[in-house]
């Protein structure tokens, strides 16, 4: 049986802030059996993402084995929210960057450390995670053991997305920007069917896992909106203006790059690129057909999975 336990941590950056962790384990104990893996979450969408019901990331990595984590970066789910997420969104600048992540990553890879166990830890990224798990891995090695970078986004030149984020008077300059936006099921959905290739979205997704996935994420929310930090659009302009926020050369650990054929955000080019660059003497490449860059909540989630499980088993 699988056993959930939250925790939090103060941040080491900001002491007044704390760090939300969901911890799931084997057994009883709040203990690692031997082995520890972080699930990073991206840019809009917090840590709960890969404990949805019906497609939980995390219970996946308890049966094979490890202990299993997911953060909450400061300013999403559980983590210390800004006050700014309160006031109206234009009252205040983005926040919550690249670094602030790379901070929490960094504690929170120490606590497990010690809670599990454990000398180094398995992370896995998933889109901005991707960025803030390449960030932490290239400038803080010795703590992490393998390095996986899921739907990856890294510095490929996109112009539909530089047209979404450029100011309309300058397309040269990213447009103001507010402290956070807001998206709802609805606009949810929105966005993961326009990336759907099949007639039917039902094809690749179970039509509950939506409701379970918002449903989630809502216990942290005082509405029926998902509110995130707008720092990711700054990190972002930059890679999709292709300026690469960290050096894939300095990450020298196994690393997989694993994304969705159909991933619209997350595109081959981008993943073959951050590919290419990455330092680590033992490194993969792998595509999964039929999905979209939310593939760990589709009907194919148990293929990246094993796909992932396989990678952090595997003999060097």
């Amino acid at each position: 049986m699988t056993h959930a336990e939250d925790f939090w941590i103060d941040s080491s950056a900001a002491p007044a802030e704390r760090i939300h962790v969901r911890e799931k384990h084997a057994g009883g104990e709040p203990t690692a059996p031997g082995k520890a893996v972080l699930f990073v979450h991206g840019a809009t969408y917090p840590g709960a993402m890969f404990d949805v019901p019906g497609s939980s990331w995390l219970d996946h990595a308890v049966a094979d084995g490890y202990a299993a984590y997911a953060l909450d970066v400061r300013g999403y789910g559980a983590s210390t929210r800004s006050a700014a997420l309160d006031a109206p969104a234009a009252d205040n600048p983005p926040f919550a960057r690249a670094e602030s992540a790379v901070a929490d990553i960094a504690d929170v890879i120490a606590a497990i450390r010690e809670r599990a166990s454990v000398d180094t830890v398995d992370v896995v990224g998933w889109s901005w995670g991707t960025m803030t798990t390449g960030m932490y891995a290239a400038t803080r090695p010795g703590t992490i053991n393998r390095l996986v970078l899921f739907a990856p986004v890294f510095c490929c030149e996109q112009r539909t997305r530089i047209a979404a984020l450029a100011d309309p008077d300058d397309a040269l300059r990213l447009r103001p920007l507010g402290a956070y936006r807001t998206e709802t099921a609805a606009q949810a959905r929105e966005r993961w069917d326009a990336e759907i290739t099949v007639e039917d979205p039902a094809e690749w997704r179970d039509p509950a896992i939506i409701d379970a996935w918002f449903t989630a994420m809502l216990a942290d929310e005082p509405g029926d909106a998902v509110r995130a930090p707008n720092g990711v659009l700054v990190d972002l302009w930059e890679a999709f203006n292709g300026r690469a926020r960290y050096e894939p050369g300095d990450i020298d650990v196994p690393a997989l790059v694993i994304r969705a054929t159909q991933d619209a955000t997350a595109v081959r080019d981008d993943g073959l690129a951050l590919f290419d660059r990455l330092g680590s003497t033992h490194k993969q490449y792998d595509e999964i057909g039929r999905g979209t860059h939310f593939l760990l909540l589709e009907r194919r989630a148990p293929q990246l999975f094993t796909r992932v499980s396989r990678f952090l088993d595997s003999p060097l």
